[in-house]
């Protein structure tokens, strides 16, 4: 088999389309880390929101406990 400028046009192109492929993928995939991060930022700010709620709950339940202890006596 001989190696002739028009195999390796061919080859060059089959390559260049892999390539493009890839890039194409990987700017695709980065897109997703990307949003996936934000969602996950997102989501540790409900947390962290809830639990305040949760803190803020609990003091004001053991506030109140404290109050009606105090007026019984």
């Amino acid at each position: 088999m001989t190696i002739d400028v028009k195999l390796l046009e061919e080859e060059k192109e089959k390559l260049t389309k892999e390539f493009n492929e890839l890039k194409s993928q990987i700017a695709k995939f980065e897109n997703d880390l990307g949003l996936m991060k934000s969602n996950l930022n997102a989501v540790h700010g409900a947390i962290q929101q809830t639990q305040r709620l949760i803190n803020m709950s609990s003091s004001k339940k053991d506030l109140i406990n404290k109050k009606l202890e105090e007026a019984t006596k």
